[in-house]
């Protein structure tokens, strides 16, 4: 077995970042073994997805094929996201943005095309991705990114709605209490390795309540890790909500 940090697929078969880089780099044998070790895991996305027994000839398995080779070609140990994580996120991505199209047959529309208009921010900020083609490669990695940061937290774009206060008042308490945290690198970077809020700190630094942070745990995490990403509509986002809720 070749060295390097190793990455479980959920049928056994183990696989390393090396393995995989050497695929990038022209090694077609080993890409096929890569893929072909994966099926089994990749049929079972898919089958969650489309809700399907059996996925052999569908195109959402077509499509999820090419959004897992679409992951060795970009995969990087340098964005810190394991590669099984970071394929399973293009695999769903691709899924998502079929289904939608098969369903609405409306364009794809780039980052400027976005119009925020006067739809309610608990449905803006349901899914940030609805609509919405990446300009380009890294846009979508940093949403990648975001995605994988939510999932060890137990967490995911298309629910976070639920766990998102309706009152102003406490959504602009989440929002200062998120960028504190985003401010806080050393704070920050602890609850990303712990997956854990750092509720008492937080409590401390702004004299608040404790159950109060606990309880909005959720969307206080959530708005920290908007904050913190790369991407400046996403971003932007967050400082409409902290607008409207201000006012």
């Amino acid at each position: 077995m070749l060295p390097g940090r190793m990455t479980d697929v959920p049928n056994g078969q183990p696989i390393s970042d090396e393995l995989v880089i050497r695929a990038q780099q022209g090694d077609s044998q080993l890409r096929e073994k890569i893929i072909e070790s994966c099926v089994p895991w990749i049929k079972k996305i898919v089958r969650k997805h489309a809700y399907m027994i059996s996925v052999d000839n569908s195109d959402e398995y077509s499509l999820a094929l090419e959004a897992f080779n679409t992951a060795i070609d970009r995969f990087s140990p340098a964005k810190k996201i394991p590669f099984p994580s970071y394929a399973s996120i293009i695999i769903r991505n691709k899924l998502i943005d079929w289904s939608r199209l098969k369903s609405t047959g409306r364009r794809e529309q780039s980052f400027s095309d976005m119009d925020i208009g006067a739809t309610p921010y608990e449905d803006r900020i349901e899914d940030t991705r609805s609509g919405i083609a990446f300009a380009d490669i890294e846009s979508e990695d940093s949403m990648i990114a975001v995605e994988y940061q939510l999932s060890r937290f137990g967490l995911s774009m298309g629910k976070l709605a639920d766990h998102f206060p309706k009152q102003r008042n406490t959504l602009l308490f989440c929002v200062q209490m998120a960028r504190m945290l985003a401010n806080d690198k050393q704070m920050f970077d602890k609850a990303m390795e712990t997956c854990r809020l750092p509720v008492s700190e937080l409590a401390r630094k702004k004299d608040a309540s404790v159950k109060m942070i606990d309880k909005h745990r959720s969307c206080i995490i959530f708005l920290a890790i908007l904050l913190q990403s790369d991407l400046f509509l996403i971003r932007s986002y967050v400082a409409i909500l902290e607008k409207e809720a201000s006012q």
